[in-house]
C-alpha cells in the first residue's frame, strides 16, 4: 500500500509533461484495455474461491464482473486502429492461451465469461492514419470516469471481504495477501486514470523508479503465489518459483535504493528486464502445463494466463523505460 501511495503522491505533483489529445486517447485506451480485463478477472478469482455459504457474496462479485466486461466492451469498440502496435504485439492484452484459459475456467468454476471480448481483442488493429480520433476526448473521459467509479466500488467491496476473512468471519480459498494484492492493483489502476485525466505523462526518473518498485513488488508476489498454489509434489516447480520470489525480493530492495540513488536506475532496469523475461518464460510454461493438465496445482487456468499478461505488460514498460534512460 505504501508503494501505491508513493506513486499517487508523485502523480499529483505539478510540472509533468502534458499529454497531447492523441497521447491522452491512446494511453487511456491502452490502460483500460489492460486493467479492465485484470480487474474483471480478479472478480472471477474471488468469486470462485468462496464456499457455498457465501454464494450471495459470490453473486455480487459476478455482477461486478459483468459490469466490468461491459465497460471493457466499450473500450474495445473505441480502440481499433487507435492503440499502438507495440501494445498489441506485447501479449499483455490477450495471449494465444487466453481463450482456452477462459473456456477451461468457465467449465471448472461455472462462472460465465464473455469470451467474445477476447476474440474481438485478438482482432484489434494498431494505430492508423486512416483512423480519425478527433472528438474522441469526451468519450474517452467518460470511459475513464466510469472505470474509476466502478473500480473504486470494487475496491471497497473487496476490502470488506478481506476484513471479514482476516477477522475469521468469512472463508476464502484465496490467500489474504492475494486479496491485498488485487486491491493494490485496482488502486494503482485508479491512480493511472486520475493521472490521465490530468493529462500527466509518466516521464521523470522518479516516476520510472516508482513504477519499477511497484511492478517488481508485483512480480515477487506472483512468484510467491505460484509457489503457494502448487501441489507439494511439484518440487521442481516449487523450487523454481521460490528462486524467483527470492530474486525479486532482492531486486525490489535494490530498486528502492535507486529512489535515493537515481544513478543506479539503468543498472536496475537492466536487471529487471533480465529477471522479468525469466519469470515470463516460467509463467508461459506454467499456463501450457495447466491447460494440458500436466501440472498439479490449485491455480485456475485463467489465473496462470493473467499473471503471464502482467509480466508481458511490465516487460514492455521496462523496454520503454530503458529507451528513455
Amino acid at each position: 500500500m505504501v508503494m501505491i501511495l508513493q506513486c499517487r503522491a508523485i502523480a499529483m505533483k505539478r510540472g509533468d509533461i502534458v499529454l497531447s489529445d492523441k497521447e491522452y486517447i491512446r494511453h487511456s485506451l491502452e490502460t483500460n484495455l489492460f486493467f479492465l480485463r485484470i480487474v474483471k478477472e480478479h472478480e472471477i478469482f474471488a468469486a470462485a474461491s468462496l464456499p457455498p455459504r457465501d454464494r450471495g457474496v459470490a453473486s455480487q462479485l459476478v455482477f461486478m464482473k459483468n459490469s466490468t466486461e461491459q465497460l471493457l466492451s466499450e473500450a474495445i469498440d473505441l480502440a481499433d486502429r487507435a492503440v499502438s502496435h507495440e501494445v498489441l504485439a506485447s501479449d499483455e492484452l490477450v495471449t494465444d492461451y487466453t481463450l482456452d484459459a477462459e473456456r477451461a475456467t468457465q467449465f471448472l468454476t461455472g462462472i460465465p465469461i464473455n469470451t467474445d471480448l477476447t476474440r474481438r481483442e485478438l482482432e484489434l488493429r494498431g494505430s492508423s492514419k486512416g483512423r480519425s480520433i478527433e472528438g474522441l476526448q469526451k468519450e474517452i473521459s467518460v470511459l475513464n470516469r466510469k472505470a474509476m467509479a466502478m473500480t473504486k466500488a470494487a475496491v471497497a467491496f473487496k476490502k470488506k471481504l478481506l476484513k471479514n476473512v482476516s477477522e475469521c468471519r468469512a472463508f476464502s480459498y484465496t490467500y489474504p495477501t492475494m486479496l491485498e494484492h488485487v486491491i493494490e492493483e485496482a488502486e494503482y489502476y485508479i491512480m493511472l486514470l486520475e493521472k490521465l485525466e490530468k493529462r500527466d505523462g509518466i516521464d521523470s526518473v522518479k516516476e520510472i523508479i516508482q513504477q519499477e518498485i511497484n511492478w517488481n513488488h508485483i512480480m515477487g508476489e506472483h512468484s510467491k503465489f505460484i509457489r503457494g498454489y502448487l501441489d507439494p509434489e511439484e518440487e521442481k516447480l516449487f523450487d523454481a518459483a521460490d528462486t524467483f520470489a527470492k530474486e525479486f525480493d532482492r531486486l525490489l530492495e535494490k530498486t528502492e535504493k535507486a529512489a535515493d540513488n537515481p544513478e543506479l536506475l539503468p543498472e536496475v532496469t537492466g536487471e529487471s528486464i533480465k529477471d522479468v523475461i525469466g519469470l515470463r518464460n516460467f509463467k508461459e510454461q506454467g499456463i501450457e502445463g495447466i491447460l494440458k493438465c500436466s501440472i498439479k496445482s490449485v491455480i485456475p487456468p485463467l489465473l496462470a494466463d493473467h499473471v503471464l499478461r502482467e509480466a508481458n505488460h511490465y516487460l514492455r514498460l521496462l523496454k520503454a523505460f530503458k529507451e528513455k534512460l
